[in-house]
């Protein structure tokens, strides 16, 4: 997975959480599972993003 790949879990990630937070999906029966979504998303973009840095720094 590249950076912008990573940024984009991240971004995707906080528009769901956006999106529940602003109630625009939180009417729907799978809102909870947007936010849980969101939520790893965000954490999996952040771990990557760290990880290439480390990797770049090693080189």
């Amino acid at each position: 997975m590249n950076k912008w790949t990573a940024y984009a879990a991240i971004a995707t990630g906080v528009l769901l959480m956006a999106l529940y937070l602003f109630e625009v999906i939180s009417a729907s029966p799978y809102s909870t599972f947007a936010v849980l979504a969101g939520g790893v998303l965000v954490v999996d973009g952040v771990r990557r993003v760290r990880d290439l840095r480390r990797e770049q720094e090693g080189h």
